[in-house]
């Protein structure tokens, strides 16, 4: 059974039979944008309708980093990426750095932190010979031009993937196991490419487990809804709680990502009975960082995905729904916000009021 324990004060578990959480991203692409982005993350946890777990995914430092802001409003898992702010296109990254980086988030209240293990020259090389993008991740395409600046043959997080999993041990945190080659488009899907990393993921997720760490598995980015089920059967055997990162299931319809990836999304976790899913912003392919509405939208639309999945195997979820159901039942209608029967849409032919009609014939 794949679960796992964020040692966050409120202690979420998510994975096998539980409900779907939903994480939300935030972060810094310049560093004048430090008082929008405190501002967004405010906001969006000052609503009702909360993420489960936030990730910080800034590409620049501040005196106070956004997510330490957010830990002074949120008790759920907050996590972030260490080689985001170390990396240097001339040097690269440094080991020493990266541990040093780990260990000092994780003991000011990280939670979990995803690492990209799994570039190699050779998987590189293949992609740019067999795909028409090579390469969308952001982490793992840090994790190449490092290799490529370096001269290293594989990611660096190998060379200290063990220290890193005894300070996630020691402080109980999360290591997300990241997808570098995770595809680009619907159209590459579950290529060999994806099969491939998949198959280097399962070494690492074996190894974080003999040395204590907790590890959850990104998954698909871009793949077609019928690949969906053929992904599950390449991990399921990890039994390991699933991170995707949408899945987007069509690339047709611009600005609709937070659409796409909630259908790919509820249908994923109803595969995996269980997990995490990464809201995902309407503003996802169309360059630029997503407003408080985009932020909103998503983070609604992977709700409403998480719920849908979890109705397949968690009782509280359905429960949910048959409030609903006696509430419209109980008002003679449909809009819940209202307290008499019908609405402007149907107004006296509602078809509840016939509920309370006699089946008695009339004479």
């Amino acid at each position: 059974m794949h679960r796992v324990q964020y040692n966050s004060p409120n202690r979420l578990i998510a994975g096998s039979r539980l409900p779907v959480r939903v994480n939300l991203s935030f972060g810094l692409e310049m560093l004048k944008a430090v008082g929008r982005e405190s501002a967004k993350v405010k906001r969006l946890l000052s609503a009702e309708t909360r993420p489960d777990l936030m990730m910080d995914l800034s590409v620049e430092r501040a005196d106070r980093e956004p997510w330490q802001v957010a830990r002074e409003l949120f008790d759920g898992p907050l996590g972030l990426l260490p080689h985001y702010l170390l990396f240097s296109s001339s040097d690269g990254l440094d080991a020493e750095g990266l541990l040093a980086r780990i260990e000092s988030v994780f003991k000011l209240g990280i939670n979990f932190i995803t690492i990209h293990c799994t570039p190699t020259l050779a998987l590189f090389e293949k992609a740019k010979r067999e795909r028409l993008t090579p390469i969308t991740s952001r982490g793992g395409g840090i994790v190449v031009r490092d290799m490529l600046i370096n001269g290293r043959s594989r990611s660096l997080f190998v060379q200290i993937f063990d220290d890193i999993c005894g300070i996630a041990a020691h402080y109980g945190g999360v290591i997300n196991l990241g997808t570098a080659f995770r595809a680009a488009s619907v159209a590459d899907g579950l290529d060999a490419i994806v099969r491939e990393e998949i198959a280097i993921q399962a070494q690492f997720v074996h190894r974080a487990r003999e040395l204590g760490a907790q590890v959850v598995l990104e998954g698909p980015g871009h793949i077609r809804l019928s690949e969906l089920s053929d992904y599950w059967t390449l991990i399921a055997p990890l039994k390991v709680t699933p991170m995707p990162l949408g899945p987007i299931v069509s690339d047709r319809f611009s600005g609709m990502d937070h659409v796409s990836s909630a259908i790919g999304a509820a249908r994923f976790m109803s595969l995996s009975r269980g997990g995490i899913i990464n809201a995902v912003t309407a503003a996802e392919h169309l360059g630029g960082v997503p407003n408080l509405r985009q932020m909103e939208e998503g983070l609604r639309a992977a709700q409403v995905a998480a719920q849908a999945a979890s109705l397949d195997f968690d009782d509280a979820a359905f429960e949910a729904e048959a409030e609903i159901s006696q509430r419209r039942a109980n008002l003679e209608s449909c809009v819940l916000q209202t307290q008499t029967a019908g609405c402007s849409r149907c107004q006296r032919l509602c078809p509840l009021i016939s509920a309370s009609y006699s089946c008695e014939a009339r004479n």
